[in-house]
């Protein structure tokens, strides 16, 4: 369960949504949570005022007629957001970041954004928020391609998750949708290795009343995971960052980056 929640707000729409999904996740597991706003120009004392108030109504309204919460707000100045997030993120030994959706520009989409520059390097899992319900999760599916950082996904995952929840684990093995079926003798060897990986990764899991099941698929891997999202209509998709054969840590994968630039309900990404 997160201790301490980061939520880097904006005063955005898109940030106050993901505001609620912070409210809502610590109220949950009852952590501390921290709402940094980072001004990218160097404001004047009046503006810095203006966005304190602005910041202080917007925590107010969100907290009004809730458990009372261990929140904290900070207000932070500097060129470079994303870094300043970053650095908070470790100086406030936070275990979970959580982000609205980039503010969309169609020309460039998810790329070159701070969102992204975030995902690259946040050493904690990272919430992007994009339903407005603050309801607490019933459903997630976690992408699961061997790659360490789907299984520190899918591990995120379970610990957002409240008692009663769904948890699946789908791992598509990647071929063309037209030779889905020409091997079924490797198509069965990929299927037992999935079964040994997921069965360790079930047992490593700590215990929570969240029920678990999994799933492998032969395809095109983002064709099957858009059949999965639309028949089980998970409210949180977990993804890992970045997938087994990238070339670099530091690089999102390609199904990482469309469910960014296409997100279809909240994402939690880990590197």
């Amino acid at each position: 369960m997160a201790k301490h929640i980061l939520i880097a707000h904006d005063l955005s729409p898109e940030g106050d949504i993901a505001l609620r999904r912070a409210i809502q996740l610590a109220a949950q597991s009852q952590a501390r949570l921290t709402l940094l706003h980072v001004a990218a120009s160097q404001p004047s004392p009046a503006l810095l005022a203006r966005l304190r108030s602005a910041e202080e109504q917007t925590l107010a309204n969100h907290l009004q007629g809730r458990p009372a919460l261990d929140v904290q707000l900070r207000l932070e100045v500097g060129a470079h957001p994303a870094e300043l997030i970053l650095q908070y993120i470790s100086l406030g030994n936070c275990d979970l970041l959580v982000l609205g959706s980039h503010h969309r520009q169609p020309a460039q989409g998810f790329a070159g954004s701070v969102q992204e520059r975030v995902l690259q390097a946040s050493p904690v899992p990272a919430l992007i928020a994009i339903d407005p319900a603050d309801t607490p999760y019933e459903r997630a599916l976690a992408a699961i391609d061997f790659s360490p950082c789907a299984s520190r996904a899918l591990r995120a995952a379970w610990q957002l998750l409240p008692p009663g929840a769904q948890l699946r684990a789908l791992h598509v093995q990647e071929v063309a949708a037209i030779h889905a079926a020409d091997n079924p003798d490797e198509q069965a060897f990929q299927q037992s290795l999935f079964e040994r990986f997921i069965g360790a990764e079930f047992t490593a899991l700590p215990p929570r009343a969240v029920q678990f099941s999994h799933g492998f698929q032969s395809g095109e891997r983002q064709t099957c995971l858009d059949a999965a999202i639309a028949s089980q209509r998970p409210q949180l998709l977990a993804l890992g960052g970045h997938s087994r054969d990238a070339l670099s840590e530091r690089l999102l994968g390609s199904l990482t980056r469309y469910y960014l630039d296409n997100p279809p309900c909240d994402l939690l990404v880990m590197r």
